[in-house]
């Protein structure tokens, strides 16, 4: 019967393993394989709730609607805060670019 338990088992699967995808690609195939497991993992953590909307890759999620000043918004003799809405965006360089963008 063949069984995982024992070493010469995973030996001779690891040399053809190798043989086929050769030493050079291995370390590739196991960094895309823990990024696919840890995407995986991220995606079951916080999509469960499916609230998550999806953003273009350059633009970061944090993208808020946020008061300018830390003035009182209920107090009786002054306006509301205006808002503002910052959105980060990364370039492919590694930059990243903060647009602040006022909301009326």
């Amino acid at each position: 019967m063949f069984a995982f338990d024992k070493p010469l088992t995973w030996i001779i699967i690891l040399v053809i393993v190798l043989l086929i995808f050769g030493a050079g690609k291995l370390p590739d195939i196991g960094r895309s394989l823990g990024k696919s497991i840890k995407e995986f993992k991220d995606e079951t953590q916080n999509g469960i709730d499916g609230d998550k909307v999806s953003t273009p890759n350059n633009v970061n999620t944090s993208t808020l609607a946020t008061p300018v000043s830390s003035a009182p918004l209920n107090s009786a003799t002054s306006a509301p805060a205006p808002t503002i809405r910052r959105r980060i965006i990364k370039h492919p360089d590694g930059r990243e670019e903060v647009i602040e963008e006022p909301i009326s």
